[in-house]
């Protein structure tokens, strides 16, 4: 595998050059993620011009070939690529009329290599400018949790504004990233290693009723492809909506967040990616305290972007359609819990590597650590409590 860092100052350079900064002094340091990220290597990077200082940030990717098949990485990259190059300047020119205060903020974007193997994204070192990451160990707060919501309906606003003033171009997009679903990828060997998945989660449970009810629901076939697609109006989804893909800076009294990561960003519903972020970044006490606030908080923030951008949230996204689609979803939580949440969890030690060329989809299957015991044990109990499970 070639080396990362060397990948990233050959492309770093192509971009400083077509830039206009000839004379530079460059500083090049790997970032680590402690098992929050499996795709790629993370850099930041001291650019010094005559004139410039330029604070960047770099991710490489690192994948095996046999981890690029199971992720289907070339759909990541694609998609990746065409958020920065075509869909950010479509939404922000939607919102230059807001006030700063109201608009959705995307880092700044430096350069995309799409080069098989080398795939590059440079971009606006956020942390430089006073962005933190939240702890994944950590549950969310309220703070936390609200202005997250608060991006999320921002970012989902700009979607049905685009799909109002561009109902072509928005089908086209929304034809281009839709989900789709390889059933003949998952031979029998990939179906026994998700089962293999699913019985680690579950042991977990002391009740073996509950354990019955969700492997009859895991092991439906059609339940990936059913998951993914959007219900009752569908936007562009951000896919892997974690607290660790948001970075939060303190304002005033409050905070800000930032969104970042867009490799999953696909034609599905609103109420997919807020489950996510809540099921995915708290705990049972959290939710017990502030679940529904913090849904009705989403919904409340949704309609004032959308009316901001001249969108009625009635005619788009009623009130009724939000709980419909949640009411739909929420069974589908379990299946996150069981595929995803290992892995947002998972300690630095256990972390899989995806760069090993040993590594197929059984890298994607973690011992179940005490914080996941906990966590998936609340969402389970919230299920349960809500006559889902």
């Amino acid at each position: 595998m070639a080396d990362a860092k060397e990948i990233l100052s050959n492309f770093l350079f192509t971009v400083l050059d077509s830039r206009g900064y000839k004379t530079r002094d460059v500083n090049i340091q790997e970032i680590t993620t402690g098992g929050a990220n499996y795709t790629s290597v993370l850099f930041s990077i001291h650019v010094k011009t005559l004139n410039k200082e330029l604070k960047l940030f770099a991710k490489v990717a690192i994948m095996s070939k046999e981890m690029r098949i199971v992720a289907n990485a070339e759909k990541l990259f694609i998609t990746e690529e065409f958020v920065y190059n075509q869909l950010i300047p479509l939404y922000n020119n939607l919102q230059k009329d807001l006030d700063e205060e109201h608009k959705f903020i995307f880092p700044e974007f430096y350069g995309f290599n799409n080069v098989y193997g080398k795939e590059t994204v440079i971009l606006e070192n956020l942390v430089e400018s006073g962005y933190k990451s939240y702890s994944r160990f950590k549950s969310m707060d309220w703070d936390h949790g609200r202005v997250s919501v608060e991006a999320l309906a921002r970012f989902h606003a700009l979607s049905f504004a685009l799909k109002k003033s561009d109902p072509e171009g928005f089908q086209k997009i929304a034809e281009d990233r839709k989900y789709t679903f390889d059933k003949d990828a998952f031979d029998q060997t990939t179906i026994d290693q998700f089962k293999d998945m699913v019985e680690k989660a579950l042991s977990v449970l002391k009740e073996e009723e509950y354990r019955d009810k969700i492997r009859k629901f895991l092991f439906n076939t059609n339940l990936l492809e059913k998951y993914n697609k959007p219900l009752s109006t569908p936007v562009l989804a951000h896919g892997d909506y974690r607290l660790s893909n948001v970075l939060f800076k303190e304002k005033g009294h409050g905070l800000s967040a930032v969104i970042v990561d867009y490799q999953t960003v696909h034609t599905g519903c609103p109420v997919g990616d807020l489950f996510y972020i809540i099921f995915m970044g708290s705990d049972e006490e959290f939710r017990r305290l502030y679940y529904d606030k913090l849904i009705n908080h989403y919904y409340t923030s949704l309609e004032e972007a959308l009316k901001r951008l001249a969108v009625d949230p009635v005619e788009v996204y009623p009130r009724e359609s939000f709980e419909s689609d949640m009411k739909e979803l929420l069974p589908y939580v379990m299946l996150t819990a069981v595929t995803a949440l290992p892995m947002v969890v998972v300690d630095y030690e256990s972390a899989p590597k995806w760069d090993s060329d040993e590594a197929d989809f059984s890298t994607l299957i973690v011992e179940p650590g005490l914080l996941y015991k906990q966590r998936f044990r609340g969402i389970v109990d919230d299920l349960v409590r809500w006559g889902v499970i």
